[in-house]
């Protein structure tokens, strides 16, 4: 025992904490450098590989921070998200094979932190001697934060945008993952290479072709299948909006509770950091972003992501500091301070809780935003490589056909219309959602 704390759940807590620190910092490093291992791992998925990782990772991050909480919640938000880990890993190397056996590596310690999670001892600590006893507690234990959650639910109910932009997004999300389905890959004689993301084509004329049975919304310039493009657009879409938003929001998070709660001269350093990105407009600062990291072997998708979470950072960085600053002169946390509480426990439990739905408002509403500035960024040609399923880059090959000839000037409409409506949508679920979250968690608002 560790004080009150069974020694082998502080054990088995601090392994998967440092474990999945590992894990995401391989996954950045892919993003970073691409294939390290090109010989042993020939055809490495790169994104793919190091979305999994980042987000394997910080599910591990979860389930220690869980664990150390000393509380009934803790145990069943930790042996849920166990659960989730334990099938994640099963899965990967029974769908894909190959590589993705690495993933596997780690079911032992998660069955092993299962059993230990079960045994009377841990459970008591958890306020029972028994499952059903922890259960039991944890309900107590969650009955107001289910009242506020069952209010909340009223709220949703009654707001028909949320309704509608969950919708959209859930609809995008569907198409995302069905994407193989809907659109399976062509054969080898199209031009793939293998790679799902890039667009097959038929010939190599600059005239597109209207909408007919073989391609459901016809062809672009290079006869590359809009249809397919549009369809897999939505993984590029979702993959740059959530990574670039939640990449942003680290970052900012990271700085902005950092200046808040420290102020001083690290306030005013971060801060002043924070006006000089500022101080740039945004979209010339990522191109300016993109042009430098190109040259150096990073990947054009990667530029673009990577650009544009190093432009959106301040905002967030801002905005949590002003609710910080707000929050941190209350009652309650001057009463966490007195009682002995560490700086990370203020933060983690009375601050950043209390300051974090501004965010998680301007989160959503962003990430509608940061799939337009890629798209435009491919648009003007330092997006996506030519041919990748990017609805930017669908559109900035037809730039050419947008007024076809004085007689017919609407004659390729197909080109740049259906691909417009999935951005145009894509973005209008998102900023729905957001406006619906600002109304149900701004606790100004979601009372009146």
């Amino acid at each position: 025992m560790i004080g009150e704390r069974p020694l082998g759940l502080t054990f088995l807590a601090t392994l998967e904490a440092i474990l999945s620190i590992i894990e995401i910092n391989i996954g950045i490093l892919l993003f970073a450098v691409g294939n390290p291992l090109p010989a042993v791992l020939p055809g490495l998925n790169v994104g793919l590989n190091g979305t999994v990782l980042v987000g394997i990772g910080v599910l591990g991050l979860f389930v220690s921070y869980y664990l150390w909480s000393g509380q009934a919640f803790g145990w069943v938000a930790g042996a849920v998200l166990l659960v989730a880990d334990l099938i994640v890993r099963i899965l990967l190397p029974v769908m894909f094979g190959g590589a993705w056996i690495v993933y596997a590596i780690f079911l032992e310690l998660d069955v092993v932190m299962l059993y230990y999670l079960t045994r009377p001892s841990t459970t008591a600590f958890f306020g029972g001697e028994s499952v059903r006893a922890v259960l039991q507690t944890q309900r107590v234990e969650m009955e107001p934060s289910i009242k506020e959650m069952k209010f909340t639910l009223r709220l949703v109910r009654k707001s028909s945008l949320s309704i509608v932009g969950a919708a959209i997004v859930v609809f995008y999300v569907v198409m995302a993952l069905c994407a193989p389905f809907l659109a399976p890959m062509a054969d080898v004689s199209m031009g793939q290479g293998g790679d799902p993301m890039m667009i097959p084509h038929e010939g190599m004329s600059l005239i597109p072709v209207a909408p007919n049975v073989n391609h459901p919304f016809g062809t672009m310039q290079g006869q590359y299948d809009i249809y397919y493009g549009c369809i897999w657009g939505a993984r590029s879409a979702l993959r740059l909006g959530v990574l670039v938003a939640g990449g942003s929001v680290l970052i900012g998070l990271a700085i902005g509770i950092i200046a808040a709660y420290y102020g001083g001269w690290l306030d005013e350093v971060l801060m002043r950091l924070t006006d000089v990105v500022l101080a740039f407009p945004g979209l010339i600062l990522s191109m300016a972003l993109i042009v430098v990291l190109v040259p150096i072997g990073v990947a054009r998708l990667d530029a673009v992501m990577l650009s544009l979470t190093i432009v959106g950072w301040p905002g967030y960085a801002r905005l949590i500091r002003g609710e910080i600053l707000r929050v941190k002169t209350e009652d309650y946390v001057e009463a966490a301070k007195s009682v002995g509480c560490s700086d990370m426990r203020v933060i983690g439990r009375h601050i950043l809780p209390n300051s974090i739905y501004a965010v998680l408002i301007v989160l959503s509403l962003d990430i509608g935003t940061i799939v337009l500035a890629a798209a435009a960024l491919s648009f003007l040609g330092l997006g996506a490589t030519i041919g990748y399923a990017d609805w930017g880059q669908i559109i900035s090959l037809s730039l050419n056909w947008i007024y076809a000839n004085p007689t017919a000037p609407f004659a390729y409409w197909f080109t740049f219309i259906i691909p417009g409506l999935f951005i145009s949508t894509f973005v209008l679920g998102w900023n729905l959602l957001g406006d619906a979250l600002r109304d149900i968690l701004d606790p100004t608002l979601r009372r009146k």
